[in-house]
C-alpha cells in the first residue's frame, strides 16, 4: 500500500488499464476510489476513449461498484464538445468514431453527415472507430486537404484490452494524417485541452495527483500541469519498462488498489 502526501486532495484517474481492462474490472480499483471519496477528497475519471457517452461510462462504472456523476467523468469526447462550443465552431461534421464523439458533435451544434454523403464536411472529428474503412479515410483526407477543421479525440496508438493491446484511435488518426498531409489538433491527454479542462473541474484543490498506465499520455500530462505523476502497472506499462522511464514517476503502484488516501 502507498499513501500520498496530505496536501493531495484531488485525484485524476485514467480508466482503461487503471480501473478496468475492456469490460473486466481491475481488482480493488473501484474500492480504492470509494475510499478516496469517503476521505472527503475529490476524483475525476479521465479517459482518452471517446467511443462512449458520459452516461454509458456512468452505467459501466456502476456495474463495477463505483457510483459516479457526470462531473466526475471527463472523456476526450466531452473535451471535444467543450472546445467546439467555446470556439463557436459551426457547419457539418464527418465523425469517425463512436457514439460518444458523435453525441459531442451534435451537442456542440454541428450537423453530422451520414457515411454516404455528397457534401464535403467542414469539420473532421476522429476517434476510435471499430468500423473504420478505406472509404472513411479517403473522405476524411479529402476534406482535410480542402481545409476542414481537423480534430482528434486522442492520439493513443493502442489501448489495453483483456487479451492484450488493441489498435487505438491514434492508429486510425495516423492513416488520415498521412493521407491528408496535415496533423490534427488533439484534445486528449497529454495535450492542453483535456489537461486544462480537468484542472478547471478540480478548481480549488490544494494538490492534484494523476494515476495512469501510460507515460506518454497520463504521466506527461500530469508533469505538464505540475501534478504528482503516479504510474499503475495494471495497464500497458510493466515494471521493467517503468524502471527505464525518464523522468521517473513520482510513485509506482502495482494497481490502483494499492493507493490509500492521506491520513
Amino acid at each position: 500500500m502507498a499513501t500520498l502526501n496530505e496536501s493531495i486532495d484531488a485525484l485524476v484517474c485514467d480508466l482503461d488499464g487503471v480501473v478496468y481492462r475492456g469490460n473486466v474490472p481491475i481488482p480493488g480499483a473501484a474500492e480504492a476510489l470509494v475510499r478516496w471519496r469517503d476521505s472527503k477528497r475529490r476524483f475525476l475519471l479521465c479517459t482518452n476513449n471517446s467511443a462512449f457517452t458520459d452516461e454509458q461510462y456512468i452505467a459501466k462504472l456502476a456495474s463495477m461498484g463505483l457510483e459516479c456523476d457526470t462531473e466526475e467523468i471527463l472523456t476526450s469526447a466531452s473535451v471535444t464538445r467543450e472546445i467546439l462550443k467555446r470556439r463557436k465552431v459551426t457547419g457539418n461534421a464527418l465523425v469517425i468514431g463512436g457514439e460518444g464523439l458523435r453525441a459531442a458533435a451534435l451537442s456542440a451544434g454541428l450537423r453530422t453527415l451520414p457515411e454516404q454523403s455528397d457534401e464535403i464536411p467542414s469539420v473532421v472529428l476522429v476517434g476510435w472507430d471499430r468500423s473504420f474503412t478505406w472509404d472513411k479515410m479517403r473522405i476524411a483526407a479529402t476534406a482535410v486537404r480542402a481545409g476542414a477543421i481537423f480534430i482528434a479525440s486522442n492520439a493513443d496508438a493502442t489501448f489495453p484490452a483483456p487479451d492484450g493491446l488493441w489498435p487505438g484511435a491514434g492508429s486510425i488518426l495516423a492513416s488520415i494524417e498521412k493521407a491528408a498531409g496535415r496533423q490534427a489538433e488533439v484534445m486528449g491527454k497529454p495535450h492542453r485541452p483535456m489537461m486544462e479542462v480537468a484542472q478547471e473541474r478540480l478548481h480549488g484543490s490544494r494538490g492534484i495527483a494523476m494515476v495512469g498506465d501510460r507515460n506518454d499520455t497520463d504521466l506527461d500530462g500530469a508533469r505538464s500541469m505540475g501534478w504528482t505523476a503516479i504510474l499503475a502497472l495494471s495497464g500497458v506499462t510493466d515494471r521493467a519498462q517503468a524502471t527505464r522511464l525518464s523522468p521517473p514517476p513520482d510513485l509506482v503502484l502495482q494497481s490502483l488498489a494499492d493507493l490509500l488516501p492521506p491520513q
